[in-house]
């Protein structure tokens, strides 16, 4: 017998909390070669996903995965093979639960950074955010910490070198666009960003510290977790 899946929501701001009740739309972020990810888990996601918003759309890291495994060690055919590999264990379970569904675009619900770079919106805020990196403190800081944690987990607990940083910190900077103006992005009045957990790239953003790429109106963030059994006695 199938136990039932069910999800804990926590707004990470008090714009965020409005937002998840009222928006228009949700951006799931999916992570690979994350054990959190199941493929159940991922069908039940794509489920409360449909059922809380009028859109939903999810986003899957794509060629920049391949130099955070490059920067970890993995041999540049390795790490390809490694992240298509990902990229298609994310991208089935989705299909499968919008084909359930009912969904007659299922292809065009699920995305990679690099497909979307063919969006003008998304390739303009990406410029907004290379610049970014750039200029302001915060958001550097911010997108090196979160290239840091991926290679120390590509790597297996080995703390990186700036040099590998450097060479990871693009998938950081590739999901900034979709993190602070999803409503652009996406077409939609407003986006909330999910995740299974806060992020450190938003923090910059979420606590107010920069000023150089503020997040758009109508975007919010919000951590979204599995709980098993939902509505059994504790």
């Amino acid at each position: 017998m199938s136990i039932p899946v069910g999800f804990t929501v926590e707004p990470c701001t008090p714009e965020s909390a409005l937002l998840v009740d009222e928006a228009e739309h949700a951006l799931i972020g999916l992570s690979p070669w994350n054990a959190y990810y199941k493929p159940r888990t991922v069908e039940a996601l794509v489920d409360w996903a449909c059922e809380h918003f009028k859109k939903v759309d999810f986003v899957i890291p794509g060629y920049e995965a391949v130099h955070t495994l490059t920067a970890a060690g993995y041999g540049v055919a390795d790490a390809v093979h490694r992240t298509r590999r990902a990229v298609k264990q994310l991208r089935n379970p989705v299909r499968r639960a919008l084909l359930r569904r009912g969904a007659d675009d299922p292809e065009h619900r699920v995305h990679t950074w690099t497909t979307l770079t063919a969006r003008p919106a998304y390739a303009a805020a990406r410029r907004r955010a290379e610049t970014a990196y750039r200029e302001d403190a915060a958001v550097r800081r911010a997108c090196r910490e979160t290239a840091s944690g991926a290679v120390r987990h590509a790597g297996g607990g080995t703390e990186p070198t700036e040099a590998q940083i450097d060479r990871a910190v693009g998938y950081a900077i590739a999901e900034l666009p979709l993190v602070v103006e999803g409503p652009e992005v996406f077409g939609v009045t407003s986006s909330v960003c999910v995740y299974h957990r806060r992020m450190d790239l938003l923090e910059p953003f979420i606590q107010g510290e920069t000023a150089a790429f503020r997040p758009s109106t109508g975007q919010g963030y919000a951590v979204v977790r599995r709980i098993e059994n939902p509505g059994s006695a504790s």
